[in-house]
C-alpha cells in the first residue's frame, strides 16, 4: 500500500437488476454488474475511470432492452461518457466497456468535494421506460499548494508519511525520531500506523496556538536538555523546541497530557528538516486541515 494509491485509487462494483413488467406483473429480468476502476490525479483536476458493464443474464421477456449511461458530478465538475458507453447499447450476452472522463474547476482557497452519480436508463418497445442510479465515493480537488499545484484525492483515506511499509524520513532525525517513538509507545499510540488516534492536520491558526502552548517563547531548555554540542557559529545547532504530536495537528498543544505528548530540545536544523518533510507530505498528497494521517517512526 502506498499513500499515492490510497489517496487516488478506487475499485468497486454495483449489481443491477432490471425488472420487466406487463400489467403490473413481472414477465422478465435482466441482471448485470457494473465494474469501476478509478485513478484520481495528484497533479491534475482531470482524470478518467474505466467502467465495464458485464454480460447480462436475461430471463423471460427481457430481451431487447436498450440502455443509456449518463454520469454527472455536480457544480464545478464536468464528466463525459466515452467508449462503448457513450451511445445506447442493448443488454445481451456481451460486455460493454467505456469510460467517464472528469474535469474539475478549483481555485486557491476554494477546495471542492463531490461524487459521481451513475445513471442507467432502460427502454423497450411496448413498455414504459425505467432508470436506476447510484453514487461513487466522495473525492476532493484543491489548488492549495503552490509547489504541487491542483490535484484530486479521496480525502477520508488515512495516509502514512512516508508509506505504510517505509519509515518516515523523520525517523532518522536523532532527536525528533526519538521524541515521536517515545509518545507512540505510550498508552494511546498517537499517530502510530494502525492506532485508533491518527493525527489530524490543523488549520494555521490552531497550529500557531499549539506552538504557544507547549513551545512558546517562555519555554527554555533546562540543564541536561541539550544532548549535542552547540556551536555558537552554526545557526543550525541552536536548541529548538520539538513537540509531538506536531503543532500542525489537532492533537498538538495541550490536547493530551504526558506521556501522550512530549517536547524535546533538538538542533534547529532537525526542526527545519521536519518542517520540510511535513510540508512536502501535505502538499504532494493534498492533505488539508481535517485530513488524517499516521507517521511511521519505527519502534
Amino acid at each position: 500500500m502506498t499513500t499515492a494509491v490510497n489517496r487516488t485509487m478506487d475499485c468497486y462494483h454495483a449489481p443491477v437488476q432490471v425488472d420487466v413488467k406487463k400489467n403490473g406483473r413481472k414477465v422478465g429480468t435482466a441482471k448485470f454488474t457494473v465494474w469501476h476502476e478509478i485513478h484520481l490525479n495528484l497533479k491534475s483536476v482531470k482524470w478518467s475511470e474505466k467502467i465495464t458493464v458485464s454480460k447480462a443474464t436475461i430471463t423471460g421477456n427481457a430481451k431487447g432492452i436498450v440502455t443509456t449511461f449518463t454520469p454527472s458530478c455536480g457544480s464545478g465538475c464536468q464528466v463525459r461518457a466515452g467508449g462503448g458507453l457513450a451511445s445506447p447499447f442493448t443488454l445481451n450476452g456481451s460486455a460493454h466497456t467505456g469510460s467517464a472522463s472528469h474535469t474539475f474547476t478549483v481555485s486557491k482557497g476554494h477546495p471542492r468535494s463531490s461524487h459521481t452519480r451513475y445513471e442507467f436508463g432502460f427502454k423497450k418497445p411496448g413498455y414504459s421506460s425505467g432508470e436506476t442510479a447510484y453514487v461513487g465515493s466522495t473525492y476532493r480537488c484543491d489548488d492549495e499548494d503552490r509547489q504541487y499545484g491542483a490535484g484530486c484525492v479521496y480525502p477520508t483515506r488515512i495516509s502514512v508519511e512516508k508509506d505504510w511499509t517505509k519509515l518516515s524520513d523523520m525517523a532518522n532525525l536523532p532527536g525528533i525520531g526519538d521524541n515521536i517513538r517515545k509518545v507512540q509507545r505510550a498508552g494511546l499510540h498517537i499517530g502510530r500506523p494502525g492506532s485508533t488516534v491518527p493525527l489530524t492536520r490543523a488549520t494555521k491558526a490552531k497550529a500557531d496556538e499549539n506552538r504557544k502552548e507547549v513551545c512558546g517563547p517562555s519555554v527554555k531548555p533546562k540543564p541536561g536538555d541539550i544532548w549535542w554540542t552547540v556551536d555558537p557559529n552554526d545557526d543550525g545547532t541552536k536548541p529548538s523546541c520539538d513537540e509531538y504530536p506536531f503543532a500542525e495537528t489537532t492533537q498538538g498543544g495541550n490536547t493530551y497530557n504526558p506521556p501522550n505528548r512530549s517536547i524535546k530540545w533538538v538542533p534547529l536544523k532537525e526542526n527545519r528538516q521536519q518542517g520540510g518533510i511535513l510540508r512536502t507530505f501535505f502538499g504532494r498528497y493534498h492533505l488539508l486541515p481535517g485530513d488524517k494521517f499516521y507517521v511511521q517512526a519505527g519502534q
